[in-house]
């Protein structure tokens, strides 16, 4: 998949808990996708991508826009189905998975950044990849 402009329902298993993030200046997340910040920069959200220097934080729980005024995010921490880009099959469950762009994960060491989305639970043809996302900087194996 491509990354997504719009909100997407994104299934979840269970919601840990909820934090609030600043949003960078001019970011744009749809609700239901992937919020990352970058390790040594601002320290503030942006649309989770394979990015150098990412940190995966979770899920936006609801669209968050600078420009039409928002100023924080409010990410989830839990577990979540998100798009696979096929290469996750049922055999990696455990692994970890990697960030392809706001909605879509991959295996580790198939993405340029190898950023850590959060750890296989289980894999659905339909689903698809149920990621456990705590929160906090994960390093590919």
């Amino acid at each position: 998949m491509a990354a997504t402009t719009f909100d997407r329902n994104t299934a979840k298993q269970y919601i840990q808990r909820q934090i609030a993030l600043q949003l960078e200046t001019n970011a744009e997340i749809p609700g239901g996708t992937m919020v990352m910040v970058l390790s040594g920069s601002t320290g503030k959200a942006i649309p989770a991508a394979d990015t150098a220097n990412g940190i995966m934080m979770g899920l936006a729980a609801g669209q968050a826009s600078y420009a039409a005024g928002d100023r924080y995010v409010i990410v989830e921490r839990g577990a979540f189905w998100l798009a696979n880009d096929g290469t996750i099959t049922l055999p990696d469950v455990g692994g970890l998975a990697t960030v392809l762009d706001n909605q879509t994960v991959s295996k580790a060491a198939t993405t340029t950044n190898d950023i850590g989305a959060g750890w296989i639970e289980d894999v659905d043809s339909t689903l698809g990849v149920l990621v456990a996302m705590l929160g906090g900087k994960i390093a590919a194996a």
